[in-house]
């Protein structure tokens, strides 16, 4: 008896508690959403913003023909929309987009973050938003564009249908720098840290195609007839590609500078950025000629040594490569060469990573390595004592570098195309006992 008492209670306490559960209230319909897969931020006038987003068009990526085709239309539609608006912040921004389109905005897709300098420049407290609103993803890429970072956005299709698809690709190939939302907000908020953002610039459809010439037929010429929104076709001319040429330097939550190709590069070996990539470089012997080595399974060592008030930095930088390609018509393959291809290698990496500390230490007088979080962890008593005037003192500091790199693999061929003896058991090459 007790027992069925029991059982009847807690059926109704069942019964009761299903009245409380309201289901899925908070659902939207995928065809209630406008996907954005791509957004750029810029200053306009003295104290607002501009939002520009690129809205994916269902229709024109799915996997049936794509509309105009095979019916003679125009088939240069692209496969999204571009809307952009301006507000004094991008919330209010935000909101006078969707005044403009039917759906809501659904950022959960965001393939990347594209600031303008000039907004840059003004400082990253337009963080903000992107780092609160609970769509958005902390591992968003986020990248620096010279000028409006709203022309990014008219990349034409290519490999990928949509920007965000082209340029998150290209960070994923591991072949620049690449700093996700989360990353640049704790560098932003770190003292002993300051923010370094990727840089793209645009690229003509000459310079992409290497024509050096535009005939009658080109695509001005093409556009001048093209009708319709924005988005869905293409009215002008636009950048054919993009590429990422060197990376901003942030102080105090501000742009100051930039970083070329090759300083970017020793930025990226010193914060231990390098996961692969391809050095190319001179012929030991033959200064004409060129070899290129593969890196991979690269690792960077961060010591703090503290003597009195001067702070040096031992950084132990070790890597494995194998030859990829060489023209100098010589045997590399002899441990002696290969020894020799190595000391070139520890010269060539120095050559990067000198460029990156004399312009963070002389020029920019900015840690942008991360050196002095290092030395938060190692000696946190002394920190107390520089944190509040570190780049100064960053900007004195002695940094010493030990780089080892050893060539473990030299492919199928011990000699160059055209020379004699082949290998094709696949041995590996380890000099000294390696």
């Amino acid at each position: 008896m007790m027992f069925l008492k029991r059982c009847k209670v807690g059926l109704v306490f069942l019964l009761l508690g299903m009245l409380f559960l309201s289901g899925c209230w908070s659902r939207r319909e995928i065809e209630e959403l406008a996907l954005v897969m791509a957004a750029a931020a810029d200053a306009e006038g003295d104290n607002n913003v501009r939002l520009s987003v690129f809205i994916v068009n269902p229709r024109e990526i799915g996997g049936g023909q794509p509309s105009g085709a095979g019916g003679g239309g125009n088939t240069n539609k692209v496969p999204g929309e571009i809307v952009s608006t301006t507000g004094s912040d991008f919330t209010e921004a935000a909101r006078r987009i969707e005044e403009q389109i039917p759906r809501r905005l659904f950022w959960a897709h965001n393939r990347v973050i594209i600031v303008g300098d000039g907004l840059a420049r003004r400082g990253l407290t337009w963080l903000d938003w992107f780092s609160r609103d609970r769509q958005m993803r902390l591992n968003t890429p986020v990248i620096l564009a010279p000028g409006e970072a709203r022309e990014v956005l008219d990349l034409p299709p290519g490999v990928e249908l949509v920007p965000g698809e082209i340029i998150s690709g290209i960070l994923n190939n591991h072949v620049t720098l690449k700093i996700e939302l989360k990353e640049l907000l704790s560098m932003w908020q770190a003292k002993g840290d300051n923010p370094v953002i990727p840089r793209v610039t645009l690229v003509s459809p000459q310079e992409h195609s290497g024509s050096k010439t535009q005939g009658a037929g080109g695509r001005e010429q093409q556009s001048q007839g093209e009708g319709g929104s924005e988005g869905r076709t293409r009215q002008k001319a636009g950048p054919a590609a993009i590429r990422f040429e060197g990376a901003g330097v942030f102080r105090e939550g501000k742009l100051i500078g930039y970083l070329d190709h090759l300083e970017t590069l020793g930025t990226m070996w010193l914060r231990g950025e390098v996961k692969e990539g391809v050095l190319t470089f001179h012929c030991p012997e033959h200064p004409l000629e060129k070899v290129s080595v593969r890196f991979h399974r690269a690792q960077t060592k961060v010591t703090p040594q503290v003597e009195g008030e001067k702070v040096t930095f031992w950084v132990k930088i070790i890597s494995e490569g194998d030859l990829l390609e060489q023209t100098c018509q010589e045997s590399l393959a002899t441990p002696e060469k290969i020894e020799e291809l190595e000391k070139t290698l520890y010269h060539e990496l120095n050559k990067r990573v000198q460029a990156a500390l004399n312009k963070a230490q002389r020029e920019l007088k900015t840690d942008i390595f991360g050196f002095g979080e290092v030395l938060h962890r190692d000696n946190p008593k002394f920190w107390k004592q520089v944190e509040d005037n570190w780049n100064e003192i960053f900007a004195g500091a002695e940094v010493k570098l030990e780089t080892q790199i050893y060539i473990r693999r030299i492919g199928m061929s011990y000699n160059p195309a055209g020379g004699q003896g082949r290998n094709t058991s696949g041995k590996m090459v380890s000099p000294g006992g390696r």
